[in-house]
């Protein structure tokens, strides 16, 4: 498999896939979540903009925290639609609430792309008050309910697209969901966020199955606040114990910008080439994606566990 550019790779910026791709992003709806200054969803929007999107939709949880990322895109474009819609993806009410209101706003009658791309990384064990466990909730649960939600107005798009941004962090992940919650084992960070990130490609393989294109990305190593939670005890963990066991260890050397971070988004939400349920890095569609990741009867079995915990039938 392979993506129309093959020269793009871990160097090639935000702003060189949006001129690729310009015409993809001309008069196209974009709906991003976690758009914070200073993140990859930030750089991600901000490249978007020069390429004349009809609308831009920024989905977070405090408003206060991307209005600058608002005023970036007016600066670049005054004429892009700019929405935001404060969006917890830890509370299921809250993410229903986002959904119905983008749902009812006329000023959007369909999304072409949604970029699942906000998350947390190796955060303390904790429940959200709907009962999940925070990681698998933040990352996977509250993207899944959301995306799912807006299936109406990405449906009446012609050409739908969903990215979901993962890690290659997602091969800590057993891809059995038979107690995400970690009630039969002792917690562990670094299993809970490879369950998530395990979920966000498994997710990717479901909808594509369910005829909605979408895609898995690793936007690589990057200085953003994803590592926030990070302490001496699990830096050492995640250097003795996981990484070790990661394929592809150069990836790792090379530490991205936010520019440099965004462009693996970019391709897999731009580039009409890239297939359905793949899974990308560095720009190009990656060979080392965990079998458990793109197993299609996992992606079953994630989705029903996903339907269980949101109280919800999606078929």
């Amino acid at each position: 498999m392979s993506t129309s550019h093959a020269e793009f790779g871990e160097r090639t910026t935000g702003d060189e896939v949006v001129s690729a791709f310009a015409d993809r992003v001309k008069g196209r709806i974009f709906v991003l979540t976690g758009p914070s200054a200073t993140s990859i969803g930030a750089a991600t929007l901000t490249s978007l903009a020069k390429a004349h999107p009809a609308a831009l939709v920024l989905a977070g949880r405090n408003p206060a925290t991307f209005s600058s990322v608002v005023d970036e895109i007016k600066r670049i474009d005054s004429k892009i639609k700019v929405v935001t819609v404060v969006l917890d993806l830890s509370s299921l009410a809250g993410t229903r609430k986002a959904a119905a209101e983008l749902l009812g706003n006329a000023d959007i009658p369909h999304i072409d792309v949604l970029i699942n791309n906000a998350g947390i990384m190796a955060t303390p064990f904790e429940k959200t008050a709907d009962g999940i466990e925070s990681q698998f909730h933040a990352c996977h649960i509250g993207h899944w309910l959301f995306t799912n939600l807006l299936l109406p107005k990405l449906r009446a798009a012609r050409e739908p697209v969903v990215v979901n941004v993962t890690s290659s962090g997602h091969r800590y992940g057993t891809g059995e969901f038979d107690d995400v919650n970690f009630e039969k084992k002792p917690y562990n960070a670094w299993a809970a966020y490879g369950q998530a990130k395990c979920a966000n490609i498994l997710f990717s393989v479901s909808l594509t199955e369910r005829g909605i294109k979408s895609t898995a990305v690793h936007p690589g190593l990057v200085g953003t606040g994803l590592g926030k939670y990070l302490n001496d005890e699990l830096l050492k963990e995640l250097m003795t114990v996981w990484i070790p066991n990661t394929p592809n260890m150069e990836a790792l050397t090379y530490r991205k910008t936010l520019e440099d971070g965004c462009s693996t988004t970019l391709v897999a939400a731009l580039d009409p080439k890239v297939p359905g349920a793949a899974y990308l890095r560095d720009c190009q569609v990656g060979e080392d994606v965990a079998p458990q990741a793109v197993d299609k009867a996992k992606a079953a079995k994630l989705w029903e566990l996903s339907n269980a915990l949101t109280g919800e039938a999606f078929a």
